[in-house]
């Protein structure tokens, strides 16, 4: 049977490369043609760059050995600027917009050898209004935002690499809809330059892969070194406890049993488990974010408001409004929050390793007019500590259900070893 190169992984494609197992134009070509199967139906990308993508995989194998990444193809939402690509931030006032650079996010990659086959789809401005991505488990149903195109592409084999970024849920949420892992960095952890801001205080760059060892190898390269030595979780099974928080019941049923039974799993697998009272404060942080980002939201955007805006969705139009509404007493005392509940959240990773926490309401829901909702992920993107969608199981709809895991503030390199470890023992049967 002819090898299926783009069932690989990242780092099973830069070794397969390096080794001379196969080439990367072999590699790019079985992309490409997935990408020509299922692209009319899922509908993943914004700027298809086949062509583009076919040469720099040629460009690999003239060049020989490369970088870590070297061979690699990966695919960026199109909030992220390309000099080579059009970059459209998901709005007609900006279609087929030419940066004068790359973002420092696609140059490191680059410069790691990997080879980009193009642009994908994000909800406008990464907020809430959608493009045209389905959800490839289900196309009735959508696959989560803001971040769509690259959540689609993981899940149906078109890349084996995606950058995402997150605002409020926009890494987590279609990572869990489409049953794919999504790493959420701590804020500040990735350079931003060349990525559209939205809120400062809350946008950062995340990655999405089918493997945690995609996603460990790829922040190496953005990090421009081997990020610190991880624990060593095959010796001492990690510390996980379950924080429900003050949503667990507006989620589904089976989002609370998802939750339960993994931890259980783990349980059984040797881990630590146990679960943890959010503290009070945590009841306000949903409201927090709500005004930060719609604050932030309101400052950042508002050229495209004011001089285009009947070019902007009511969604947009909405939010906008009320961050121009909101005093700033207001906004800095919900930073104040924040920062009180993220001392407090510190202090409780004192004896476990990582918090295990809902991803999403549930299963994608149907229609592909609205992206879910994000209040399984506003806390901890205001919290800026670092997260991680691990898939577990399927809904009563068929459709991919997933757990969140976060970790300390700035131990990424910590969450992803559990990550890994847990990953495994949940999807082991």
């Amino acid at each position: 049977m002819e090898q299926q190169y783009n069932r690989l992984g990242a780092a099973e494609i830069a070794a397969g490369i390096a080794s001379g197992s196969f080439t990367a134009e072999a590699v790019m070509r079985d992309f490409l043609e997935r990408i020509a199967q299922r692209e009319p139906e899922i509908g993943a990308f914004a700027h298809l760059a086949a062509d583009e993508a076919l040469e720099g995989a040629r460009a690999a194998d003239r060049q020989g050995r490369g970088g870590p990444l070297h061979g690699v193809p990966f695919v960026i939402k199109d909030i992220i600027d390309t000099v080579d690509f059009p970059t459209g931030w998901g709005s007609p006032i900006y279609e087929g917009f030419r940066p004068p650079r790359n973002a420092s996010c696609v140059e490191l990659l680059q410069r790691a050898g990997a080879v980009p086959l193009g642009k994908t789809v994000t909800t406008e401005f990464a907020y809430f209004h959608p493009g045209k991505t389905a959800n490839p488990h289900n196309i009735a149903h959508t696959p989560g935002g803001s971040s769509s195109g690259s959540a689609a592409a993981v899940a149906d084999f078109m890349t084996p690499l995606a950058f995402g970024s997150q605002t409020a849920a926009s890494v987590i949420r279609p990572s869990a809809f489409c049953g794919i892992l999504g790493y959420k960095a701590t804020l500040g952890q990735f350079d931003l330059q060349g990525v559209m801001g939205l809120a400062p205080s809350l946008d950062t760059l995340g990655l999405m892969a089918r493997t945690v060892d995609d996603l460990v190898l790829a922040r190496s390269v953005l990090c421009g070194s081997s990020p610190e030595t991880a624990a060593d979780f095959d010796e001492t099974p990690p510390r996980v406890a379950l924080m429900r928080g003050p949503h667990w019941q507006e989620g589904s049923m089976e989002m609370r049993d998802v939750c339960q039974r993994a931890l259980a799993k783990l349980h059984a697998a040797g881990a630590q488990t146990g679960e943890l009272a959010h503290p009070e404060v945590f009841e306000e942080l949903t409201e927090c974010h709500k005004t930060v980002i719609a604050f932030e939201t309101a400052h950042a955007r508002l050229y495209e408001f004011r001089q285009h805006r009947s070019r902007v969705s009511a969604h947009f139009a909405e939010l906008m409004e009320t961050g121009l509404a909101i005093p700033r007493t207001d906004y800095d005392q919900a930073r104040r929050t924040g920062r009180h509940a993220a001392r407090m959240l510190d202090t409780l990773y004192t004896d476990i390793d990582v918090i295990l926490a809902p991803a999403a309401k549930g299963e994608a829901p149907a229609g592909l007019d609205a992206t879910g909702d994000p209040l399984y992920s506003r806390a901890w993107t205001l919290l800026q500590n670092p997260c991680l969608s691990i898939p577990f199981g399927t809904g009563p709809g068929g459709l991919p259900l997933s757990v969140q895991i976060v970790g300390r503030h700035g131990d990424d390199g910590r969450l992803l070893a559990a990550g890994k470890w847990i990953h495994a023992r949940l999807a082991a049967k």
